[in-house]
């Protein structure tokens, strides 16, 4: 068959018009943020029950494993953890929560001569303090290189944390969680109030756990190794949690203030040899409070 020369010349034209074309639509696309091709293929699916707006879910990021704390007395109302610095509210033994919330701006970390997986979080939670689950939502900033990485997460311990890029240093958060007893679900909810970026998630308890709604927590943490010992912590200077609220499960509303419903504690975090790490101060109107970071270890 002889080949018709100028009809090859005007497929040759017509097939660059079509690259063309495809190029600009995806470059329109990718401005309006709509994934196309290899890009839409890489994105994680987001876990059940969760929804985002602004954010980026990481399921390649792993925070380092929480540990359920251990209290020792430290004064009246005030106890010792090595992992914990905060307030908590403990239910009585006939009753629950079932809503804590907070706000904080999220402090720049240094993380200067500290190894890399040195970690502190800053979290509002239900339970953990004498079970063995927590329903937990936050920011948290992780070392590397000398440097921090700042994400948001929630967990549903002893599930790991999942985990979303997207906050900065100064961002204004507000977090909650909140136990909805008509569908046996927790909903926890986190804002960006810098930037309206947000994260909702609604789960059940991990299978095996005993969520018992016991307590209601506030809480900066330092991470651990897998066998439950102490990192440093790196330096966050200062933190400020407000806007503190607590619901009990019979509908009272209160903050970081003894009720007849529970006992009211503040949580100072200290090292191996008790050496002050991160110290709280007091809970003004149980609705604020300043956790100042001492010591790495």
């Amino acid at each position: 068959m002889q080949l018709d020369a100028n009809r090859v010349g005007r497929t040759v034209t017509k097939g660059k018009i079509m690259k063309r074309i495809a190029l600009a639509v995806a470059t329109v696309l990718l401005a309006a943020g709509v994934a196309t091709g290899a890009s839409a293929a890489a994105a994680a699916p987001l876990p059940n029950g969760v929804h985002v707006k602004g954010l980026t879910y990481q399921p390649g990021v792993h925070l380092a494993a929480p540990h359920l704390p251990r209290f020792t007395p430290a004064n009246i109302g005030t106890l010792k953890s090595t992992n914990w610095s905060g307030y908590v509210d403990v239910a009585c033994k006939t009753c629950a929560v079932r809503y804590v919330g907070a706000s904080f701006n999220l402090p720049s970390v240094n993380c200067s001569a500290l190894p890399d997986g040195s970690t502190v979080s800053f979290w509002a939670g239900l339970d953990g303090f004498s079970d063995t689950a927590t329903e937990q939502i936050g920011a948290a900033a992780q070392c590397k290189s000398g440097a921090a990485s700042y994400f948001l997460w929630y967990e549903m311990f002893p599930l790991i944390a999942v985990v979303f890029t997207g906050v900065n240093p100064g961002d204004a958060i507000s977090m909650s969680v909140y136990y909805n007893a008509g569908t046996g679900k927790w909903q926890l909810v986190l804002n960006d109030l810098a930037n309206g970026k947000n994260l909702t998630s609604v789960q059940s308890c991990p299978s095996g756990s005993k969520c018992l709604n016991s307590s209601a927590e506030v809480i900066t943490e330092a991470a651990s190794t897998s066998s439950g010992a102490a990192v440093p912590l790196p330096n966050f200077a200062q933190v400020g949690y407000e806007g503190i609220a607590v619901t009990s499960r019979s509908g009272l509303h209160g903050s970081m203030t003894p009720t007849g419903l529970w006992n009211t504690d503040a949580i100072d975090l200290v090292g191996n040899a008790g050496n002050s790490l991160a110290v709280v101060g007091p809970a003004y109107g149980g609705q604020a409070f300043l956790d100042t970071w001492k010591a790495a270890q």
